[in-house]
């Protein structure tokens, strides 16, 4: 059996959607309801707008091979769902997905092609312990693995188009699993910028679920959802002294990814949010403005963006207040959204 395989991200994680829509009848009915769900709900939650590209959630991750199979991942609920055109197929696509190294440091992100199986150094696949078996046992061995596409391919359904479908439910830990190997990263750069471990943990769930391979329609790639051409370009610059745009390829890789985000959190609380006095106030304002900009923070609280007006109604208000004014007053819906899922997402990682 070839256990290597191409692997292509649809083209609507590439481009704007609206540009140039989804042909969902190439997609068995499964994979394209789900597809259907992400791009006209981005969010989650119909009370909010989509973003401006109107993109899928940067957690839900889509291959496929010469369309003999189609293979969607969400890391946020922990769903596989894979098809293919035989039963033979649909193992072959099984074994693939459990074995596989979803993991740019292994991989080529830029190109996103040759998805090898368990590397060298770790004798591990990506959905280590995140996927088990039919008997609750991890799979890091072909065997293995083929045992389990072969009790999974009895109990598949076949669709109206032909095509045979089985899903395939992540542990119930595999989220903590997931953010369990990115908390070394995460502690160094924090050491690094003064950022808490906390938020850069929230902030990484929020964005991508722990997807390494997360590129959202507007072009933020990797596990924090870093734009190249804003955020990157300002670590560079403002951190590291020089001006720079760091490739798709750098920012893909765990390590780069969170750095950069590490100093541009240290970049919004230093200098484009500077003012505000109180530590938790500030925080409330990275998050939003890590997510909305610091552009709409100040418009949000005053009709010409003025930061000394937005600045004196900020230290004004109380930690209370203002998280009210954020998560109620933010002038973007997503922003108001985003404050209160990081801020609950903390809570699990203050500890560390």
């Amino acid at each position: 059996m070839n256990y290597r395989f191409a692997i292509v991200y649809i083209l609507l994680f590439l481009v704007s959607p609206l540009a140039i829509g989804i042909d969902y009848d190439a997609y068995d009915e499964d994979v394209a309801a789900l597809l259907w769900e992400y791009k006209n709900d981005p969010d989650g939650s119909a009370e909010f707008d989509a973003d401006d590209e109107g993109s899928f959630k940067p957690s839900v991750l889509v291959f496929n091979d010469m369309a003999d199979s189609d293979t969607v991942i969400d890391f946020e609920t922990g769903l596989v769902v894979i098809t293919a055109t035989s039963i033979a197929r649909l193992e072959d696509a099984i074994v693939e997905v459990v074995l596989t190294q979803i993991d740019p440091a292994v991989i080529d992100a830029k190109t996103a092609k040759d998805f090898g199986l368990v590397n060298d150094k770790t004798n591990r696949p990506f959905f280590w312990k995140q996927i088990l078996d039919h008997k609750g046992q991890p799979i890091d061995k072909p065997w293995r693995a083929e045992m389990f596409a072969e009790h999974l391919s009895q109990n598949a359904r076949q669709s109206s188009s032909g095509r045979f479908k089985i899903k395939i439910t992540m542990a119930e830990e595999h989220k903590n699993i997931a953010g369990g190997k990115y908390i070394k990263l995460a502690k160094a750069a924090s050491r690094q910028h003064n950022v808490s471990v906390s938020l850069m943990m929230a902030i990484m769930e929020t964005e991508s679920s722990f997807n390494p391979m997360a590129r959202s329609g507007s072009n933020a790639l990797g596990l924090m959802q870093i734009k190249a051409n804003t955020a990157g370009r300002d670590y560079f610059s403002i951190i590291q002294g020089y001006k720079h745009t760091p490739s798709s390829s750098y920012l893909y890789k765990p390590g780069n990814n969170i750095e950069v985000a590490a100093g541009y959190l240290r970049i919004l609380g230093t200098r484009y949010l500077s003012g505000i006095r109180h530590p938790q106030k500030l925080e409330y304002a990275i998050i939003s403005s890590y997510n909305g900009g610091a552009g709409n923070l100040w418009r949000s609280l005053d009709k010409n963006a003025n930061k000394t007006k937005s600045l004196a109604r900020i230290n004004k208000m109380t930690v209370s207040e203002f998280y009210w004014f954020l998560t109620n007053r933010h002038i973007r819906g997503e922003t108001r959204n985003y404050l209160k899922k990081v801020s609950n997402k903390q809570k699990k990682y203050q500890n560390l």
